[in-house]
């Protein structure tokens, strides 16, 4: 769940991270949309707080402020498929799978998933009377609008601006997912306990998204991985 203290450091420290792309003129206009696209996110995520009337509805979790992030994220990547900048199926919006990458990304998301479960059960921590409406959150937004986001449309613009790639545990990842998964960890809060929790859901994300070529596989986990959380500590 993204921390509503941490937008303006998190934009900062994204700045820093694409700063070698920003300084090349092949990468610059990568770089800066990049840039663009993460503070027009969280601009659009933090608005409800900041305007009478907080929220559209639900009294626990900022649905407005993530429906919001949610459609400026899809208006971004209109306009770059449309102006041919990149392709819908290079941000992951596709229903395609890469031959070969499905019962792979079974496999390893179940097995994440369950090991999750398993050591999470060994706290003695015990939450009481979840309300419906986080659920129902958990179920569905999180993974639309953060994964349209990060695994999406940064993602795009970060690979192109970060051309070189590796070959690691099946997929072909750069420094624009290192860049990703960095600023998605920051807006959880860099403590110990996110990082614990939060860092190997994010590397399964980035995994899927790379290993299918697709959001799909991202957005669903995404959103188990965060029912799970509660599931486990009932």
């Amino acid at each position: 769940m993204l921390s509503t203290a941490s937008p303006l450091w998190a934009l900062a420290f994204a700045a820093l991270l694409v700063l070698p792309g920003a300084v090349r003129p092949a990468s610059k206009a990568w770089a800066l949309a990049f840039v663009a696209t993460l503070a027009l996110f969280l601009g659009l995520w933090s608005l409800p707080g900041f305007t009478p009337g907080e929220r559209i509805f639900g009294d626990h979790w900022n649905w407005s402020g993530a429906l919001l992030a949610l459609a400026g994220t899809l208006w971004v990547a209109a306009l770059l498929a449309r102006g041919g900048a990149v392709p819908w199926r290079e941000m992951g919006f596709t229903r395609a799978q890469r031959p070969g990458s499905l019962r792979p990304a079974l496999w390893v998301s179940a097995t994440t998933l369950s090991l999750n479960v398993l050591v999470m059960n060994q706290s003695n921590f015990r939450l009481h009377d979840v309300p419906l409406e986080t659920w129902a959150y958990q179920a569905t937004l999180p993974g639309l609008f953060e994964e349209a986001a990060f695994r999406g449309v940064l993602l795009a613009l970060a690979d192109r601006a970060f051309t070189a790639r590796r070959a690691v545990l099946g997929i072909s990842v750069g420094w624009g997912g290192v860049v990703v998964t960095l600023v998605f960890l920051a807006l959880h809060g860099m403590t110990m306990g996110t990082l614990l929790g939060v860092l190997p859901a994010a590397l399964l994300y980035l995994w899927l998204r790379l290993r299918t070529g697709s959001l799909i596989g991202p957005i669903v986990v995404h959103n188990l991985w965060n029912l799970s959380v509660y599931a486990a500590h009932l």
